[in-house]
């Protein structure tokens, strides 16, 4: 499963981690020193947000910072008509709600 939001796009990045030692000069040292600086890599924080739309139940994997606009998109389909449409078609025309 991509660790990708469905709402948002946002992905794993690449991140730096510096190690230094050493005492900072404002702190009476003689300055810190760089010993190493490792990549790793940064996930989105994910989670699966279930819905009810039309009587079934719609599964997202959105960032917890777009949580809120799952519930949008729950409030929009209100009255809209999903008779007979699987889970994968109803996502698809509740996501193009958003480009609206």
């Amino acid at each position: 499963m991509s660790r990708v939001c469905e709402i948002s796009g946002k992905r794993p990045g690449v991140a730096r981690k510096i190690t230094q030692r050493g005492k900072a000069k404002r702190l009476g040292g003689v300055g810190r020193k760089t010993t190493g600086i490792h990549k790793h890599w940064q996930a989105p924080n994910l989670r699966k947000v279930t819905i009810k739309v039309g009587g079934k139940p719609v599964t997202f994997r959105v960032a917890m910072s777009h949580v809120h606009k799952v519930y949008e998109l729950a409030e929009r389909a209100k009255g809209m008509r999903f008779d007979g449409l699987s889970e994968k078609q109803i996502k698809t025309r509740l996501l193009r709600l958003l480009d609206k």
